[in-house]
């Protein structure tokens, strides 16, 4: 009896749902089938239903990057290929970061790339001998509340990393001398007590970049 009992809620379960169904979808059925009643109302709203859900699914794809940011970045990467026989799937991750960055911090991401050319020619180890490391050489005794953040200076090998501190560290520099970027680049490069040249050499390359982003 325990058994027939058990079987019985099930069936009375599965016809519920079964019901529960049919309700739910009844409204969607009378609408496309519903006759014109002198005017188009229900056709109106499945109409304006549908366009709703177009709408939606063409915004899900709203994170796909446009074309022309794609061309960007083929662009930069295959400059940066060819001139620092550097893989492409290195160049590609290191100009998307110098993109991110440069959004983020309002700062032009070819300045960003012709500050890493000419500080590491985009060697990712790469060490000076006054303990500079990285992509964009970032000195971990110079910036210690900042490389803290990322974790400690051993965290300066890590191409993301790196470049979101430099990039900050150029920002506060930028800031510090009024927009001058001659000047911030001397900052960056801790070299004012000299006839630096270093200035020169990255918007040098930085003309360059720009170039490959507007031409073709």
């Amino acid at each position: 009896m325990e058994f027939m009992g058990c079987i019985r809620d099930q069936l009375v379960l599965t016809l519920n749902s079964v019901l529960l169904g049919a309700v739910l979808l009844m409204p969607v059925a009378t609408l496309a089938q519903s006759p014109k009643a002198g005017n188009d109302e229900p056709a109106q709203i499945l109409t304006v239903a549908i366009a709703n859900t177009a709408d939606t699914v063409i915004n899900m794809d709203s994170t796909i990057p446009p074309p022309a940011h794609q061309r960007k970045v083929a662009r930069l990467s295959q400059y940066i290929q060819d001139r620092y026989q550097v893989p492409g799937y290195r160049a590609d991750a290191i100009v998307r970061e110098a993109i991110d960055n440069g959004a983020r911090h309002q700062i032009a991401p070819e300045l960003i790339l012709a500050i890493i050319a000419v500080e590491s020619t985009f060697k990712e180890r790469a060490v000076s001998r006054r303990g500079a490391r990285g992509l964009m050489q970032v000195m971990p005794g110079s910036h210690r509340g900042k490389v803290s953040e990322i974790g400690g200076s051993h965290q300066l090998f890590d191409p993301a990393k790196n470049i979101h501190v430099g990039s900050r560290i150029l920002v506060n520099y930028i800031d510090d001398h009024d927009g001058n970027l001659r000047r911030a680049l001397l900052g960056y490069n801790g070299s004012f007590s000299s006839r630096s040249r270093f200035p020169e050499r990255v918007m040098r390359i930085y003309r360059d970049l720009q170039r490959v982003t507007t031409e073709g």
